[in-house]
């Protein structure tokens, strides 16, 4: 199968139910995903920009050459919405690449495309033979005029997407409250978002200013509406009745759903089709407000939970949110039946089932497809016929606070945590009686009878290990995260390790007298070991994967493929801060490490407060000082030194400080500069290092030259002059990057192939 369609950013239906399709294992096909890429923001859809027309080329490119290296493949496809640019462009790459599949599958997201094409005139004959002659039709809305008819589908179904939800708090709403009515969706005419006002305008007139409040969450669409919505709202005097929450995402967005009554969604969108904002709020055991509509009627038939009304009719909205006000009883029982119609028809596990029935269905040429026969991915994972991939991992060489490991422990816990979760996956942990653990009770352990804080204990431990649990069923793969194999790495395979940089080779080449002779050798050696021997090598940023492929230029080692995965935050499970409370201080992760650039960083400090700048906050350098240092500037009002932290004390230093300042010249990845935006802070990093990739997704404000003290200050006032609106939405954007569900996801998706690999090469052998 060849996959392809537009996955977040930016966020619509249409991307979120294409990512579910794009992280699905569909057991039983060989999948390629490509992505469409042409519009990063909302007000980009369906619009000309010369540079999609690049895209267009490259994406047909791809394609074409996907095809013919598999032929026979289904092509998977999702036509465009019935506007003119996504129509000329699906017109082009369609008829430039269907001739190559042996099999197309077409999933409608967007409604009237049919209809549209059908009054085309002149582009008429192009865009039937686009679309006409799909093996397979599935249509996400039921519509008037159907998809499959006019561009005569050889078989169709309908198929509603499905959407992951979390369930709803079960906490009680206080007596008392206003009523907390919510809206999610793109903020634009279409939408509903004026009727929203209009209804708003009603309801208070009818009552108290206190008994209702709407909550208006979404991205606005143009300057031009967002404009005209907010004149409205102040022309009507909503004031506090009406809250424009801005973009929310992950648990800020869940959190909106399990606050709210009511779920109100007056659209009149002309591409509407099956709402994806809709099942989300069924799932979050909501009531519905909605419309006659596309294809909602259809998508909640039966659901008694759901009230559908004719569209732009504020006065019929008002009446049925001042009933469900005046009935909290029904709102109770409403919960429970729309959580259950959620269950019924909107899991993720039923919607990829229908589009894998549409796949064997093209596949085999059949009539009808075979929706009821295949099992839902979770319960297959679960099953006998299909054992969990057991991953050993090891981590008796993680002894936070003791060696140079903190980080990636941090990191390692949140993997491991995310591992878990998948139900194809059992972890199993390698430890000493002093290194970090599995982060769960009762996982699966090999505890070593002795620590590994000592040179001597930890390096008989890295290299000899694999003898003392010899006598154990070997797992299908072992995963190093702190990317150093033994020695005795022939008894470790397959083998998965993840190299985070080469900084002991640059500390050689940049502070050789910082270790000794043989420190260098010893870890040059094993780093070479490592590269030759271990079955599958990832990194956790582009800038690493560099450093690493140097490494094998320089040592003249073989050639070896590279995977970047990147690295997830532990603070991801707290959610984005909206107003943190901020002090007049930023903070440094101090480090007695030269490449930290400690030292240089109080000189400059210290030079600042000597020169009298009024602007200059506190600094605050928390953990690993030389004492050299603390007596150097010890005398200086301005620097203050802190011990290490524990997380709750850290997570406070890093929530009150203005910014944080990350002066080191070479990194891995930078976890502190995620760990700071997702609690609200922003920081200050060095141009060209990993930390500026990592953050480029999101914003290059912060950047700064570290032979130019000027370039820090600037960059310092750059930051704290950001708005917390700003930095939060920095946040939300890393966040959904470096969630750790998609790295574990790709961690999954590798482990999986490399033990079917090395499966296949036994058999073969």
């Amino acid at each position: 199968i060849l996959l392809i369609g537009q996955t977040p950013p930016p966020w619509h239906g249409q991307a979120v139910a294409t990512q579910i399709l794009f992280d699905a294992d569909w057991p039983g096909f060989e999948v390629h995903r490509l992505r469409m890429d042409f519009s990063e923001e909302m007000h980009e859809v369906g619009r000309f920009q010369f540079r999609k027309i690049y895209r267009l080329w490259n994406l047909i490119r791809k394609t074409k050459m996907l095809l013919k290296e598999h032929p026979g493949c289904i092509l998977f496809y999702p036509p465009s919405s019935a506007k003119l640019i996504p129509y000329l462009r699906d017109i082009i790459f369609l008829n430039c690449v269907r001739h190559l599949a042996g099999s197309t599958v077409f999933i409608f997201h967007a409604s009237g495309l049919a209809e549209f094409v059908r009054d085309q005139g002149l582009l008429r004959p192009l865009g039937m033979r686009a679309y006409r002659d799909a093996d397979f039709c599935l249509e996400v809305a039921e519509e008037k005029v159907a998809p499959h008819e006019v561009f005569g589908a050889r078989n169709w179904s309908w198929c509603p997407c499905g959407i992951e939800v979390p369930g709803a708090s079960s906490l009680p709403k206080e007596a008392g409250k206003p009523l907390e009515i919510l809206f999610i969706g793109s903020l634009q005419e279409g939408k509903g978002v004026l009727e929203i006002l209009h209804t708003a305008d009603l309801l208070r007139q009818g009552t108290d200013h206190g008994g209702f409040h709407f909550t208006i969450v979404g991205k606005w669409f143009s300057e031009e509406f967002e404009r005209e919505a907010r004149a409205l709202h102040a022309k009507l005097k909503l004031g506090k009745s009406v809250t424009f929450a801005g973009q929310l995402t992950g648990d800020d967005k869940w959190r909106a759903y399990s606050d709210a009554d009511v779920f109100f969604f007056p659209t009149h969108y002309s591409s509407e089709a099956t709402p994806i904002v809709l099942m989300e709020a069924l799932g979050m055991g909501l009531p519905i407000v909605s419309t006659q509509w596309a294809g909602i009627p259809a998508m909640l038939k039966g659901c008694t939970s759901a009230e559908l009304l004719p569209v732009k009719s504020p006065s019929k909205f008002a009446d049925s949110i001042q009933k469900l006000a005046a009935n909290p009883s029904f709102r109770n029982e409403a919960s429970a039946i729309s959580k259950a119609y959620y269950q019924q028809n909107f899991l993720p596990e039923i919607f990829v089932r229908r589009v894998a029935g549409a796949f064997r269905a093209a596949a085999a040429g059949q009539t009808h497809p075979d929706f009821g026969n295949q099992v839902p991915i979770k319960a297959q994972a679960d099953s006998v016929n299909l054992p969990k991939l057991r991953v050993r991992v090891y981590l008796a060489d993680q002894n936070p606070g003791y060696d140079r490991s903190y980080g990636i422990s941090r990191m390692t816990r949140v993997i491991l945590r995310s591992l878990d979760n998948d139900p194809g996956i059992e972890v199993e942990a390698t430890i000493s009686q002093t290194s970090q653990g599995i982060p769960w009770e009762n996982g699966k352990t090999f505890c070593l009878p002795w620590g590994t804080r000592c040179k001597v204990s930890r390096f008989l431990t890295d290299h000899f290990h694999p003898l003392a649990c010899a006598y154990d069923e070997n797992p299908d793969i072992y995963y190093y995260p702190k990317g150093y194999l033994p020695i005795l790495s022939k008894l470790c395979q397959p083998s998965v390790v993840t190299i985070h940089d080469t900084i002991i080779q640059y500390h050689l080449d940049h502070y050789p007298h910082w270790r000794s002779r043989w420190e260098y050798s010893y870890w040059s050696f094993v780093l070479k070991h490592t590269i030759n021997h271990a079955t599958r090598i990832l990194t956790v940023s582009e800038s690493s994967k560099n450093q690493i492929l140097e490494f094998i230029r320089r040592h003249g080692l073989p050639q070896r493929e590279i995977t970047v995965t990147y690295e997830p935050c532990a603070y991801e499970r707290f959610p984005q801060p909206i107003l943190p409370k901020k002090e007049n201080h930023v903070i440094h992760l101090a480090s007695v490490e030269p490449h930290k650039k400690t030292a240089q960083l109080l000189d400059w400090w210290n030079e600042a407060q000597r020169r009298g700048s009024k602007d200059l906050p506190e600094l605050r350098l928390i953990g690993s000082v030389p004492a050299s240092l603390r007596e150097k500037y010890s005398g200086c009002p301005s620097i203050v030194f802190l011990p290490f932290l524990e997380d709750e004390q850290l997570r406070a230093a890093y929530s009150g400080a203005k910014a944080l300042i990350l002066p080191s010249e070479i990194e891995g990845f930078g976890l502190p500069a995620l760990e700071a935006y997702f609690l609200g802070t922003p920081i200050c990093f060095v141009k060209g290092t990993s930390v500026e990739e990592i953050l480029s997704v999101a914003t290059t404000k912060g950047g700064f030259l570290l032979n130019d003290s000027e370039s820090l200050f600037n960059a310092l006032r750059e930051v704290i002059a950001m708005s917390p609106e700003e930095v939060r939405s920095y946040g939300l954007v890393l966040r959904e990057t470096y969630a750790a569900e998609k790295i574990s996801r790709r961690l999954t998706s590798i482990f999986k192939e490399v033990g079917s690999d090395f499966k296949n090469k036994i058999g073969h052998e």
